[in-house]
């Protein structure tokens, strides 16, 4: 298990970059899909797409967005569960 916390350890700030990118990335989708809306940016954290959400839309850019969106979610809240059991471990940032 220490084995495991210490890859971890040693891989966050690598897991960092891709977390910023991933963030300015998914600004970027949000914003050309619905507009300049800092609102819809900070509610696109919290939104989750089903199968039938992307089934339902017949626009294939919407269900691409739709994707992306989920991707971009599952690995930030993967980042922040590993941030945080580093932090809890190590007890540090990094």
């Amino acid at each position: 298990m220490d084995r495991i916390f210490q890859i971890l350890y040693s891989i966050v700030p690598i897991l960092h970059i891709i977390a910023a990118c991933a963030l300015i990335f998914k600004a970027i989708i949000v914003f050309r899909n619905k507009g300049f809306s800092v609102p819809a940016v900070m509610t696109s954290f919290f939104r989750i797409y089903s199968s039938s959400d992307m089934r339902m839309t017949s626009n294939e850019a919407r269900q691409q967005y739709m994707k992306i969106n989920n991707f971009i979610n599952y690995y930030l809240y993967a980042w922040l569960f590993i941030t945080l059991v580093i932090i809890i471990v190590f007890g540090k940032f990094y």
